[in-house]
């Protein structure tokens, strides 16, 4: 069994379920002044820093669209993948993030390739946005080498399962 850094041990925390905020991240501090129990994610980079809140491994679970259905039924759009940067205000609520890759989306079927695509937008607006989810057999799981929290600045090592979604009404961008 795994612990995180206060001696909580490891569990699933789920946060949002069928698109309704559900539940908290927490170490025992903040947990106490929620009422509930630690979801022990309390982690830290080392011993003489403080462990802060923060996730492990956030995953988007798979839903029920077949992947090459949902390109089918988009009409204009671009199929990200491969984040490579990230930017996230201090209140986690406005967001940018890069991909290596992408291919353009036209009447139903993959197009060109394109190079540094990004989205952006306003966490809940976005998430609002989201009008299909790929079955397991799209689920990947991906390394991050930080969540970018601490001042100064921790490395925690993170990692993100994730199918693709579809998202409709987001800014892009594509080179």
């Amino acid at each position: 069994m795994s612990f995180d850094d206060e001696g909580v041990a490891a569990q699933r925390s789920v946060l949002v379920e069928r698109g309704t905020f559900v539940g908290y991240l927490s170490s025992r501090e903040s947990a106490a002044a929620l009422g509930l129990p630690s979801s022990g994610a309390a982690r830290a980079d080392g011993w003489s820093r403080v462990p802060l809140v923060r996730m492990t491994n956030v995953s988007i679970q798979p839903g029920e669209t077949d992947l090459e259905e949902m390109i089918a039924s988009t009409d204009d759009g671009v199929l990200m993948d491969l984040n490579r940067s990230m930017s996230i205000d201090d209140r986690r609520l406005s967001f940018r993030f890069g991909c290596e890759i992408g291919w353009e989306i036209k009447r139903g079927r993959l197009g060109r390739l394109l190079k540094d695509c990004t989205f952006s937008g306003i966490s809940p607006a976005f998430w609002a946005r989201c009008d299909a989810v790929a079955n397991r057999s799209s689920f990947r799981l991906y390394g991050i080498p930080s969540c970018n929290k601490g001042e100064p600045l921790q490395v925690a090592h993170i990692g993100h399962g994730t199918v693709p979604a579809r998202f409709r009404d987001v800014a892009i961008g594509v080179r």
